[in-house]
């Protein structure tokens, strides 16, 4: 997924299971530095879809996002065989 600098809208990830009753956790790492958490809602819950709103705040780069869902005691973590991939570029302004 690429968005540009400064965009404030919400964007989506998929678990391939249902989230119901389940907590997830979306994290981003950039290629230098640390990983963080966006904050995320699951918006359907049966389709396995995760919501976060961007806020502006990223810095433009990519970044390798991972799905981290808890059910019960067991990690669940999406995509299991890569990473998701979200880039930020540069807006013209």
């Amino acid at each position: 997924m690429i968005v540009k600098a400064g965009d404030t809208h919400a964007v989506q990830w998929k678990a391939n299971m249902d989230l119901t009753g389940t907590t997830v956790r979306l994290v981003a790492k950039p290629r230098t530095g640390l990983p963080v958490v966006l904050a995320s809602t699951v918006t359907d819950a049966a389709g396995g879809i995760v919501s976060h709103t961007l806020t502006g705040a990223l810095s433009t780069g990519t970044y390798r996002i991972e799905l981290e869902v808890t059910k019960g005691v067991e990690v669940i973590t999406f995509p299991n065989n890569t990473y998701a991939s979200l880039t930020v570029i540069p807006d013209l302004d």
